[in-house]
């Protein structure tokens, strides 16, 4: 699959980055620098309610069906969303109409109506959405490990707000919102997909983004983490959901990326060697998994799994003594990493067969890094691994502050206590 993307600078300062492909359809993605992290508590919701009136009406397409039938017209599909660090719109159309879809975004940018009486109807609409999303078990532990390690927000409203703050906003605040955090400076364009007049392209996108101004958005890159120990009751559950979580290694720089991926090998060995243990050997678990949260500039990386409250011990005294017992004695072999190499070749596929994935990688890494993705010199990277460099960087591994988040079923037992005597007597040799 040709892989080729170049990187463009609009007059006003808009990033964009063209990717072509062997497709019959173009993808474009128009992402903003801006998300719900970045907003102060009476603004909690405020992006997410601003991107849904963006897609709400302009005066050339003041209701859902008006466009809806124009993109159907031309063979396209547009939606938008919300993120800690991003407000995107996004669309993917017949590669003869790009044009068509460059235009139709930039309209919604620059002339959505924010009619008053469509702000009420999406408020109801977010407040439903909040409410479905509070009531997710799922959702539950997300924000529970987030209000108790992050400062105290949730992930839901995160990004969505409060049923206080989504029923207080008013069409003047979204107005000034969207003028102060809409910026050329803050915004990045990728189109992956068929291109077959690159400048042709550009001079469509000058036309429909020249509207963006050019002022600087600050960004809130900092979010608190305080290491714990804590339970959510769900006394009418069964199963207990465990998280056991420690800080990255290595920031996350582009200096850093070689060293980032060779911890990523360590995990992925580490991740099968307990799944084998709980799973395939003693049956504690149905599924265990790697994990990893944070921010835009940390990470915090460990295990994801769930089983009974009785099971619970068992299975933090298992991960324990394995982790311990694989982190002090590695035993990666180069086959590992080779195999770890093919299997990936299908997940590359999958991303470089996908112009919307393209589009989003290349979005996130430019945003990430300040530069384009290269594939080509990432396979060498990552072909180049060798199993002292895995152990060598993904030493002080367990070193950091862990964490240790559970809801479900109620226990007594001290699952920190646990932990510590399992991995402490396996790297002191039983003693």
């Amino acid at each position: 699959m040709k892989y080729n993307p170049t990187l463009h600078k609009l007059s006003n300062g808009v990033t964009v980055i063209l990717d072509p492909m062997d497709l019959a359809t173009t993808s474009i993605k128009v992402s903003f620098a801006t998300g719900s992290q970045d907003e102060n508590p009476s603004e909690y919701g405020l992006t997410h309610f601003c991107e849904h009136m963006l897609c709400k009406g302009t005066p050339r397409f003041p209701t859902k069906k008006s466009r809806d039938e124009y993109l159907d017209y031309h063979g396209g599909a547009f939606n938008a969303s919300t993120g800690r660090g991003t407000l995107s719109f996004y669309g993917r159309i017949v590669a003869q109409n790009i044009s068509v879809m460059i235009d139709f975004i930039g309209d919604q940018l620059q002339n959505s109506l924010f009619d008053p009486d469509k702000i009420e109807i999406e408020r109801r609409v977010i407040c439903d959405e909040l409410r479905r999303a509070l009531d997710n078990p799922g959702r539950q532990f997300d924000d529970f490990m987030s209000e108790t390690l992050f400062g105290g927000r949730t992930f839901s409203t995160l990004n969505l707000g409060t049923l206080e703050t989504i029923g207080s906003f008013t069409r003047d605040q979204m107005l000034d919102f969207v003028s102060r955090r809409l910026s050329a400076k803050n915004c990045i364009i990728g189109i992956s997909g068929k291109i077959s007049d690159a400048n042709e392209i550009l001079d469509c996108l000058e036309k429909s983004f020249s509207f963006l101004p050019t002022h600087d958005i600050p960004q809130n890159t900092f979010i608190p983490y305080t290491p714990t120990v804590a339970h959510n009751s769900k006394p009418d559950k069964e199963n207990v959901r465990l998280r056991i979580l420690f800080p990255d290694i290595w920031p996350a720089t582009y200096e850093n990326y070689y060293r980032a991926i060779c911890v990523g090998r360590f995990e992925r060995f580490m991740i099968k060697e307990l799944s084998n243990v709980l799973r395939q050997d003693n049956g504690l678990v149905y599924g265990f998994s790697g994990l990893a949260v944070g921010n835009l500039q940390h990470l915090w990386n460990g295990f994801s799994t769930q089983t009974s409250a009785q099971n619970l011990p068992r299975v933090v005294e298992l991960v324990a003594t394995n982790a311990s017992a694989i982190y002090s004695d590695p035993k990666i072999t180069s086959d590992d990493l080779d195999r770890y190499n093919r299997k990936d070749a299908l997940g590359d596929a999958d991303w470089l067969e996908s112009a919307t994935r393209r589009c989003d990688k290349l979005i996130s890494f430019y945003r990430d890094f300040g530069r384009i993705y290269d594939f080509a010199w990432t396979l060498q990277q990552f072909n180049n691994i060798t199993v002292s460099d895995v152990v060598e960087n993904s030493r002080g591994y367990f070193s950091g502050p862990m964490s240790i988040i559970t809801q479900g079923a109620d226990f007594e037992y001290d699952l920190k206590a646990i932990w510590d005597n399992a991995f402490n007597k396996q790297i002191s040799g039983g003693k």
